[in-house]
């Protein structure tokens, strides 16, 4: 009987330290669609690739006006060359990019997570009931040019 009465009393007291704690989910799809520097990113690099496909259209146009096999070969191989390195300098750009936006975030949600003192945040498809949505905090966070 007395330890039961030991384990009721622990948990007693144990219970309201649990019910404390603040449990927040994040809807990481939502935060990047609201961050103003997603929507520079993703308009530089359209731009790049507009540029690119005019590259393309340039290229075949150079290579059909070619007179010779060889000549046509030589250029074909040229303009090759030069798409797959402004192909893989984009692809770079898009990493480095997306890398940067993934810290800046990260550091939103840390700064919330302190200022909120919550015990754990989710993203928004791995919470299923009991956590407060920060979404929109994380998106004013980002937004108002806090996090560096």
């Amino acid at each position: 009987m007395k330890k039961l009465l030991t384990l009721l009393a622990i948990l007693a007291f144990s219970t309201p330290v649990f019910a404390a704690d603040k449990y927040a989910s994040v809807d990481l799809d939502k935060v990047l669609k609201g961050y103003k520097k997603t929507e520079v990113i993703n308009k530089s690099i359209q731009e790049k690739e507009a540029a690119i496909r005019v590259f393309i259209v340039d290229a075949q146009k150079s290579v059909v006006a070619a007179t010779t096999d060889a000549e046509r070969k030589k250029r074909e191989d040229k303009y090759a060359k030069e798409l797959k390195s402004k192909m893989d300098a984009l692809q770079k750009e898009k990493i480095s990019a997306l890398q940067g936006l993934e810290k800046d975030v990260k550091k939103a949600i840390d700064a919330e997570g302190k200022k909120g003192v919550y015990a754990l945040i989710l993203t928004s498809n791995n919470a299923l009931y009991g956590t407060t949505d920060i979404t929109n905090d994380i998106i004013k966070t980002l937004n108002s040019g806090q996090i560096k």
